[in-house]
């Protein structure tokens, strides 16, 4: 059965690979049920737009909207959480270093 992990999991996830150098990609994946081209395209997202890279994913699902939802709405609903995501960076005390990898 496939999960939609949010960006929030797929950032956790990426740093918890990063954290243990020890541990191969393929059983890291294993044990957190996610497939290897996946994480290896989100490790790149990740590395290039941070972690609104990985929100960006889901643009391919936009067509595929019905017809009486409001993409305008929809818009917001996402900046809402692209601000959510960036004042839990500034509570954590994160910088701008040390979330590039």
């Amino acid at each position: 059965m496939k999960k939609h992990l949010n960006p929030l999991e797929k950032e956790f996830l990426i740093r918890q690979y990063f954290n243990n150098p020890d541990v191969s990609l393929k059983s890291f994946c294993e044990a957190n049920n996610v497939s290897t081209s996946s994480f290896r395209k989100w490790r790149r997202l990740y590395s290039q737009y941070g972690i609104e890279g990985l929100s960006k994913d889901d643009k391919k699902l936009a067509p595929l909207l019905p017809p009486e939802v409001n993409p305008t709405l929809e818009m917001y609903k996402k900046e809402v959480l692209r601000l959510r995501i960036e004042v839990e960076r500034f509570k954590k005390n994160y910088t701008e270093m040390q979330i590039v990898i």
